[in-house]
């Protein structure tokens, strides 16, 4: 009986131990469940942080600006032209050279142009010669022309043919001097016309020459703004073909007449310092008028939320919503009349579903 008795009560503990080893992997695996969907649920600080880029808020002038388009044109250039028919011999140039003034660009096969010049001195000596037989007929020399009476020198210079033969003599010089092209100043060379060989009578003109040293914009005002303008005002100039490229210049010219169309032109002057610029580029011009110390921000700070203007500031990663009243808006910046103050730092990226007290992290500062 006590054998039977062991063997009943071991039979019975088998189970009973198995079934707690069962329990107490079914509560650790709830517990492993229900902290897995407490983090899941939790969310964490990090996900919460918006990324920001930031700016302050400063005072000092403000330029008022008034945005036109134009293209750029050399304030001096040429077209330099041909003045003598022949055929092109050499060519010393093309396009894109830079030259200085006075240097040869192209000469002229000059055979005929020669033989004219010499044919002229020849005439000119013979001439010579029978204004001193007239001289000594009327009891003068040469040499001492300078006793020679007014009337009689004039009256010699005439009967000898002693003029003409000068007037024929510099104009067969200016001829020969015409078949050698040279430049009329410093400058660059563009639009060659012509090739080697060739007859120049088949072409219009040689070359553009342009002094790229400075360059006009004419553009065109409303005859409303005209009180505002003056010259000698700021003007900035931003080609669109140079990504983030902005040169400094002034207003030149007043065209004082208003056209059919009630604009008026306006031309602005800007000095190619780095030689970037070049003729016929389209650029974007920017008329300054200085309007007085400001409080200003970042156009890109102002945004519009329940049809009101707001700003958010930033401080110890918190941003903050603040109605603002804002003034004249120019390219970069608004003027800001109320709601925030000179060196607050405000947000000018990553506001666009920024709440008030929203936590935020700064990447970028910008000045």
């Amino acid at each position: 009986m006590t054998n039977l008795g062991k063997k009943t009560h071991q039979k019975a503990a088998g189970p009973t131990f198995i079934g707690l080893c069962l329990l107490g992997l079914c509560i650790a695996s709830c517990q492993g469940e229900a902290k897995s969907s407490l983090a899941m649920a939790r969310p964490s600080y990090e996900e919460d942080r918006t990324v920001v880029v930031t700016s302050q808020v400063k005072e000092g002038d403000f330029f008022k600006e008034y945005e036109n388009n134009g293209v750029l044109e050399a304030r001096h250039k040429a077209t330099v032209v041909m003045k003598e028919a022949g055929m092109i011999e050499a060519l010393h140039v093309s396009n894109g050279d830079r030259v200085q003034k006075g240097q040869l660009l192209a000469e002229i096969a000059n055979d005929q142009q020669r033989y004219a010049l010499e044919r002229a001195t020849r005439n000119l000596q013979k001439a010579r010669l029978e204004l001193a037989t007239l001289l000594i007929e009327q009891g003068y020399t040469l040499a001492d022309s300078a006793n020679v009476p007014e009337q009689v020198w004039q009256r010699a210079l005439i009967k000898s043919g002693c003029l003409d033969a000068i007037n024929e003599q510099q104009l067969a010089a200016l001829r020969l001097a015409n078949t050698r092209i040279t430049a009329p100043f410093d400058g660059i060379v563009a639009d060659l016309q012509v090739r080697l060989h060739n007859q120049s009578d088949q072409y219009k003109f040689f070359c553009l020459l342009i002094d790229d040293r400075y360059f006009q914009v004419e553009f065109s005002i409303l005859e409303a703004e005209l009180l505002e303008m003056e010259k000698g005002m700021a003007v900035e100039v931003r080609p669109f073909a140079v990504e983030d490229y902005m040169i400094a210049g002034t207003l030149s010219t007043i065209n004082p007449k208003v056209e059919d169309n009630g604009m008026m032109k306006v031309t602005a002057t800007v000095p190619n310092t780095d030689g970037r610029l070049a003729e016929g580029m389209n650029v974007k011009v920017l008329v300054r008028k200085l309007v007085g110390r400001r409080t200003y921000v970042p156009k890109e700070a102002v945004t519009l939320r329940q049809e009101r203007h707001v700003v958010f500031t930033h401080r110890s990663d918190t941003a903050y919503w603040n109605y603002v009243k804002v003034g004249p808006t120019n390219s970069r910046y608004t003027v800001i009349k109320k709601g925030v103050s000179p060196g607050d730092e405000v947000v000018i990226e990553g506001h666009f579903n920024l709440a008030h007290l929203a936590t935020v992290e700064v990447i970028d500062q910008k000045q």
